[in-house]
């Protein structure tokens, strides 16, 4: 895959936000999330791991029962089965990568 500008995928939309699909492999799927202030992702569990990275902004990132002030620059990784949710309170923007677990592997 060649290099992208991530800031040139970002598209802010009133309401409701729609994640940029960056990246997708058979493992990894890579999202640029674009929030306006109140806009995010309802906390929930998913099996797949998470990391996230700030790029602008700030808002709240809830792992597990914690929730977290995070603004840019800030980084987090999740663990597959962990309750997670990220919310806007100044438009952000967050690298979101979802890594699966990886099939056939014995250790």
């Amino acid at each position: 895959m060649k290099p992208i500008r991530l800031s040139e995928v970002c598209e802010f939309l009133p309401g409701k936000f729609r994640p940029a699909l960056v990246y997708g492999s058979g493992r990894m799927r890579a999202f640029v999330l674009c929030l306006e202030p109140g806009q995010g992702m309802e906390p929930r569990a998913d099996s797949e791991e998470m990391v996230c990275y700030v790029l602008e902004g700030r808002g709240r990132l809830r792992i597990g029962e914690d929730e977290y002030e995070v603004s840019a620059g800030d980084f987090a990784g999740v663990a597959g089965g962990e309750v997670r949710g990220v919310e806007a309170e100044e438009r952000m923007t967050v690298l979101w990568v979802h890594v699966s677990a990886a099939k056939g592997c014995d250790g």
